[in-house]
């Protein structure tokens, strides 16, 4: 594949976090509208401003910022763009603030829950038009001195679970494999309709593109499976299936995370995100749309976590609110606020830093 000009990158950037982001506010700007929450600014990126203009009807500015790294709402009442409350907001009318707590707890799951249905129904529509592939979990061939042949695989084996997860395909097969390079896995598999426990672990390979360690099984599918064009009832629900089996995914990779078993490989920033939708978007439409959803899907699940400055910061000083009949004080949401802004703004610029040392190398 051709090397990319720096202007690919930044045009598949920004074609695929734009919608990404703009989906997310649009997810809270429209339940707050349905609350009677002003919002007062609708931010695409942070800082000065590009372009914007102001509604006439609803009084927001709607406004397109110099650095796109995400976007933001600010409602009636709000002290800064990560939502911190000025005093005295509560007693306003149409503020944030005032609304109810389950207002407020809907306006910002809004968010999370819209890139949630951007991606399921990006999904959707690929499987549409150009269809799903359908590859069945079943060993077509096992490769001589791999790691299949050595855990006792065989041609014909249907792997039905892996390590506790269900098995759907092919897909989830090797997705499983890759991600444990020499790690045991428990293998459970049919073979001739009897099941069958096996300990596999995959062999490590270093991936040069990804600068990664991947898994690998050494096995071949039975065929190269089936495309079907489904229809808009079965592609919503598969495609469904597919963000949560993605989520799960995930969910498991903060897990290693937080193990400290990631691979440096794994972790991308603005410029590692800028490169894969940069390929993704040359190889076609259909990889760039598929890219797309993951990373909306991404974006929703990131943002739930109980980070303050991230919606799930805001949920979990909703809970609080929930379980002690009061709100957390001004105070102690300002500083939390402002600690969670300072990690995330200096954890991206360590992945800036990272990412450019990453390509330089």
């Amino acid at each position: 594949m051709p090397e990319l000009s720096a202007l690919q990158l930044i045009i598949g950037f920004l074609l695929l976090l734009t919608p990404v982001v703009y989906f997310h506010e649009l997810g809270h700007y429209w339940v707050a509208r349905r609350a009677g929450v002003v919002v007062e600014v609708f931010s695409i990126g942070f800082g000065p401003e590009i372009y914007g203009w102001t509604s006439k009807t609803t009084g927001t500015r709607w406004r397109i910022a110099a650095i796109p790294l995400g976007g933001y709402v600010r409602m009636k009442g709000d002290e800064n763009e990560a939502s911190g409350a000025a005093p005295g907001a509560g007693k306003l009318a149409g503020s944030f603030a005032g609304a109810s707590l389950g207002w407020r707890f809907a306006i910002v799951l809004a968010g999370p829950v819209a890139n949630f249905i951007l991606g399921i129904l990006l999904f959707a529509m690929v499987y549409m038009t150009a269809g799903k592939v359908f590859l069945p979990a079943e060993i077509g061939e096992v490769m001589p001195e791999s790691a299949a042949a050595e855990a006792g695989l065989q041609p014909g084996d249907l792997v039905t679970d892996i390590d506790g997860m269900a098995v759907r395909d092919f897909n989830d097969l090797r997705g499983l494999v890759v991600e444990a390079p020499g790690r045991p896995l428990e293998f459970t598999v049919l073979r001739d309709d009897v099941p069958l426990t096996l300990t596999v672990t995959p062999q490590p390979r270093f991936n040069e593109e990804m600068q990664i360690y991947i898994g690998l099984l050494g096995v071949k599918s039975t065929t190269g499976g089936t495309r079907e064009r489904l229809l808009p009832g079965s592609a919503l629900v598969t495609a469904s299936a597919d963000a949560f089996r993605m989520s799960v995914m995930i969910l498991r990779g903060l897990a290693r995370f937080g193990r400290g078993e990631i691979q440096a490989g794994e972790v991308q920033g603005p410029v590692g995100i800028a490169k894969i939708s940069g390929s993704a978007l040359q190889q076609g439409l259909i990889p760039f749309v598929l890219l797309t959803a993951v990373i909306s899907i991404n974006l929703g699940l990131i943002n739930l976590l109980p980070i303050p400055a991230l919606d799930g910061g805001h949920l979990a000083f909703f809970l609080y609110e929930a379980l002690f009949r009061r709100p957390l004080p001004l105070a102690v949401q300002g500083i939390l606020l402002r600690g969670g802004i300072s990690i995330l703004l200096a954890l991206t610029v360590g992945l800036v830093v990272f990412d450019v040392a990453r390509l330089f190398s």
